[in-house]
């Protein structure tokens, strides 16, 4: 019995992701792609530079400090793990 409701529950879901399809499906999409060949090509929209509040500045400091000082000591205990796998396998060389 309960795999009878399982497999009714599965249809049920896929026909009604189905008909959620259809009925998005109504409005076309608008989708443009273009090829860019020089520089002189891009619209300004992508080559605009976004020029951010003096007091956004600070915070971006802040941030950007404390995720350089998790990249360092990222580095450093990975070259450590390194360092120590190195090692063992010197120690190791000719034995399984």
């Amino acid at each position: 019995m309960l795999k009878i409701f399982g497999i009714f529950g599965i249809s049920a879901i896929t026909a009604l992701m189905f008909v959620g399809m259809a009925v998005a499906d109504d409005k076309p999409l608008d989708v443009t792609i273009s090829v860019v060949r020089s520089p002189d090509d891009l619209p300004a929209a992508v080559t605009k530079t976004i020029e951010l509040p003096a007091a956004a500045s600070d915070v971006a400091r802040e941030h950007s400090a404390n995720g350089l000082g998790n990249a360092n000591r990222a580095r450093e205990s990975g070259q450590a793990f390194g360092q120590g796998i190195a090692d063992g396998a010197k120690a190791r060389k000719g034995k399984p």
